[in-house]
């Protein structure tokens, strides 16, 4: 969700809107498991999707290549049942490369579909990810409707420069809860040097999610989720004066795009 802000202090945005939290997750005491892996082509990427409220439901996604000396990523095993066997039939998926998408960084891209959080009736919709980031950019991308509902996508970095990077091993893989019921917090959008004129009105871009187990993994709800007036979302600008005493301004979000 990208929202437009009007401030009129000083330096940085920092600020939680906390629509009633599904769960608090300890990434750190994730169980990192992998039940059976099949036979690499390439060096694996990992990442780790918790798909539930609670932050229980564990399913691998594990990007490789049909080829060793291909420039991207066209292959993802995605644990679909979240039983750690990356092995089964029907985790396999594979994109095409799509030149015509690259300016939306968008090229190749292996779309997954539904994917069912078991025992459960939650389903969520349109499962893909991107491998092919815009220029400059690094990470992975996904994009998700959860419950059917819901768009859901990044992860993004906390100051908008750069998307997901998978991890080399199971151990080293981000882990990612879109879950749009978490606690949301904001991310700044546009990089890290933000300057804000004293005395005069200064937009600021800035994305609601949230967030999984560390800075690039901010995963952000869409712009109809949260509707500034009727859910109240407030920033706090924090900056130094001339004297450099610490002064704040704290904000109402008024708009959206």
């Amino acid at each position: 969700m990208r929202l437009l802000l009007t401030l009129t202090p000083v330096l940085m945005l920092l600020a939680v809107a906390s629509p009633s939290p599904a769960a608090e997750v300890d990434f750190g005491k994730i169980d990192r498991r992998l039940a059976r892996q099949p036979a690499y082509v390439a060096q694996p990427l990992y990442a780790l999707f918790l798909m539930d409220a609670g932050g229980r439901s564990r399913h691998w996604a594990v990007l490789d290549k049909s080829r060793a000396d291909l420039p991207y990523y066209d292959v993802l095993y995605f644990d679909t049942n979240g039983n750690g066997d990356l092995t089964e039939a029907g985790k396999r998926f594979v994109g095409t490369y799509d030149k015509k998408q690259e300016p939306a960084g968008m090229a190749l891209t292996v779309r997954v579909g539904d994917v069912r959080v078991p025992g459960t009736d939650l389903v969520h919709k349109n499962f893909l990810i991107s491998t092919t980031p815009k220029s400059a950019w690094k990470g992975m991308w996904f994009r998700m409707n959860w419950a059917g509902k819901t768009e859901v996508s990044g992860g993004y970095h906390r100051v908008g420069l750069d998307t997901t990077a998978y991890g080399r091993s199971p151990q080293a893989a981000p882990v990612l809860w879109p879950c749009p019921h978490a606690r949301l917090s904001f991310g700044v959008w546009g990089g890290p040097d933000l300057t804000l004129v004293p005395g005069q009105a200064n937009r600021v871009n800035f994305l609601v999610g949230t967030w999984g187990s560390g800075p690039d993994t901010l995963c952000v709800v869409d712009e109809h989720f949260l509707e500034p007036g009727k859910d109240r979302l407030f920033a706090t600008v924090i900056g130094k004066d001339a004297e450099g005493r610490e002064v704040r301004a704290r904000t109402e979000v008024k708009g959206h795009c």
